[in-house]
């Protein structure tokens, strides 16, 4: 290990400050990052980028490490240091080619840049402690509490993981926290009215990324290179919209064909409003709604890139849409407001923000949105749910409640409509009704989606 060579300074600088903007400012650090990673070069880009969301996704077990070698518990620190300890410890714990001596003299020295001499020293003193005592870590014995051994092993909050064992099981528990940890590649989705994927996959070659199919969703790309997707000339020029696999699934359930009209209820930041007007050849009309109007702005913006015409922006509660005098579409789509815990590959901040006691008014706005979608349908309308969640709360107890509350919907069988690779793993799922990706078991986002046809 002394004869590699150590990451530069700037790497972890940069991701020294997106660690504390996210804790600070509670920012995501998919918007965080970019400014800071604009000026690096694309090797330093890739390690910042790594460290940063290694460190997000590992918080809760770095802190107990640290907090078991330093005599001032790591939550009374600043949010420099405490943010530099837990960078320098991830790169202990988990990245073996990093050499030790350069990772502690390289975090000293930020230490001094970002607090004092006296701060200095504690973080040396820290990391060697560390260094010398990381493969000899008292881990939390499974045979006496599982809860904390999978909490502190796979770094997931035990409310979290509590719920996960009643429903997987040990095993599958187990499972689903160590696929929450993996780092997917960004995917993208071709926008159909200007390339193909064939074509996009080229495009994207030449300018120094790769592109390969995705295994799961046929005409998804998995993209990997020296940044973001978004960083291109072919996303400027409208060739493509960054979506996740999982989330691409959604839009095309609504069976929507050129002439139509659909109403998407909960539209920002896009990627489903510009797939259902991509899906009508942008030929009829899609009402994007929102109740933000920042948040509307950045459908509009989407639109514009695209070239999509058919998109009307719709500044409105999606609880109220009824008041707002819409034509009867042929289909609804509400991907609603939810707590996001299916995308925490994605968004690792997600599962430390998140409370248990939030699942219960995520519920009820689903609900109403639902309800309020019921009213504006056409008769043999599609009715569409989907959230980025398979907590129960979001999923089964909302399509239940719905189904109790509003009369004439006849809920449809998904799994028939999704891909094959798909179809074969949903042996979990019931034949008729709706499905839940997961991402141990799908190795996608975590996802539910649910579909009513209107018939009365």
């Amino acid at each position: 290990m002394a004869g590699r060579k150590a990451p530069a300074v700037k790497a972890r600088e940069a991701a020294l400050r997106a660690l504390v903007r996210v804790e600070q400012d509670d920012a995501y650090l998919n918007l965080a990052f970019p400014p800071l990673l604009k000026p690096l070069p694309p090797r330093e880009r890739a390690l910042a980028v790594r460290m940063t969301k290694g460190t997000i996704q590992r918080l809760n077990t770095l802190d107990w490490a640290l907090n078991l070698f330093s005599r001032h518990p790591v939550d009374k620190m600043t949010p420099w240091i405490r943010n530099l300890l837990r960078l320098a410890a991830y790169q202990v714990l988990y990245m073996e080619k990093i050499p030790d001596y350069a990772l502690v003299d390289q975090s000293v020295n930020l230490a001094r840049q970002f607090g004092h001499q006296g701060v200095a020293g504690l973080v040396n003193a820290v990391l060697r402690r560390l260094v010398r005592e990381s493969d000899r870590l008292p881990w939390p014995d499974p045979s006496r509490s599982l809860l904390e051994h999978i909490s502190l092993a796979h770094s997931h909050p035990q409310w979290l993981v509590k719920r996960a064992l009643e429903r997987f099981g040990a095993e599958g528990a187990e499972k689903w926290c160590r696929a929450n940890n993996e780092i997917p590649l960004p995917t993208v989705r071709p926008n159909r009215l200007r390339t193909t994927a064939d074509e996009l996959a080229e495009i994207l070659k030449e300018e120094g990324f790769s592109a390969m199919k995705s295994p799961d969703v046929p005409g998804i790309l998995q993209v990997s290179g020296p940044f973001s997707p978004a960083s291109t000339g072919a996303f400027r020029k409208g060739y493509f919209t960054i979506q996740g696999e999982s989330s691409t699934l959604v839009a095309p359930l609504t069976g929507i064909q050129p002439g139509d009209t659909a109403v998407d209820l909960c539209s920002a930041p896009g990627g489903k409003t510009t797939h259902l007007a991509e899906m009508i050849e942008d030929q009829g009309r899609v009402y994007a709604v929102e109740m933000h109007q920042n948040r509307l702005n950045l459908v509009e913006k989407a639109a514009h890139r695209l070239g999509l015409q058919s998109i009307t922006p719709v500044f409105a509660d999606g609880r109220d849409i009824e008041n707002r005098g819409l034509p009867a579409p042929e289909a609804v789509l509400v991907d609603a407001p939810c707590s996001g815990l299916g995308v925490i590959r994605r968004l690792p901040e997600i599962k430390w923000r998140r409370k248990e006691t939030e699942l219960a008014g995520f519920q009820k706005l689903q609900l109403a949105l639902l309800q309020a979608s019921s009213r504006i349908l056409a008769p043999g309308g599609k009715l569409l749910y989907s959230v980025c969640s398979t907590e129960p709360e979001e999923t089964s107890h909302v399509v239940e409640a719905f189904n109790k509350t509003c009369n004439g919907f006849e809920l449809q069988a998904i799994r028939p409509l999704m891909p094959r690779s798909l179809q074969d793993k949903q042996e979990q799922s019931p034949g008729k009704g709706p499905v839940f990706i997961y991402p141990h078991l799908h190795s996608l986002d975590g996802f539910f989606i649910a579909l009513w046809i209107k018939r009365s």
